[in-house]
């Protein structure tokens, strides 16, 4: 399995962990090279901040540059980092192959309004996320195959709108999976795109948004 790592060029310190592995850094977009065409095509709440907006886009620009380097090197069986994802567990080897598998994130209601947390029971190894539940958070998954990427590119550019890159994978037709418990949970670190949205939480391998412990 061929891994590659989001990261920005100013943000050393989080790919020093990496520095003994033989996974492959893919540079992230930083704010200031948004494009005028994602910046408008982007959806923010209206709070959400000008800055902050933009190092989303940068986000979801940066996960959608690598999906077109696999297809453009027909690469399968690619497993795609944030930097900010820590290994806790054993990566699989078996998976589906018709969609995303997550290895990392946190499920939530499919209707993002519901301010609930949501009750799922998961067994261990592979599960489909349901209809009425979503996976956020780009922090760890498996592109299976090129074609898969190719499929996920021409969706998302059917959309007249887009979200940030997570929402985005959750609002076109393709399946997602996760394996449970997951392979990373979040390192909590200072977020790069807004501290409004952070709220002192992290992602856990069990797909969790947890609180940090003060």
């Amino acid at each position: 399995m061929k891994t590659f790592y989001i990261n920005l060029d100013h943000a050393v310190s989080r790919r020093s962990k990496f520095a003994d592995t033989d996974y492959q850094r893919f540079r992230g977009i930083p704010r200031d090279e948004v494009p005028q065409e994602i910046d408008t095509k982007m959806i923010s709440m209206w709070n959400f901040g000008r800055d902050a907006h933009l190092a989303r886009c940068g986000c979801f620009l940066s996960h959608i540059n690598l999906l077109k380097y696999i297809v453009k090197n027909k690469l399968d069986d690619v497993l795609i980092l944030e930097d900010d994802a820590v290994q806790v567990n054993e990566i699989p080897t078996e998976y589906p192959r018709d969609g995303i598998v997550y290895l990392g994130g946190f499920l939530y209601h499919r209707k993002m309004m519901n301010d609930k947390d949501p009750c799922i029971d998961s067994i261990t190894g592979i599960n489909l996320v349901g209809s009425n539940y979503r996976m956020l958070g780009g922090l760890s998954y498996i592109i299976p195959n090129w074609e898969l990427a190719d499929k996920i590119i021409k969706s998302i550019d059917e959309l007249k709108r887009v979200r940030a890159v997570d929402i985005t994978y959750g609002n076109i037709n393709i399946n997602q999976y996760y394996n449970f418990p997951g392979s990373f949970k979040e390192q909590g670190v200072e977020s790069q795109i807004s501290q409004k949205n952070k709220n002192n939480k992290v992602m856990t391998e069990y797909y969790k948004y947890q609180k940090l412990k003060s």
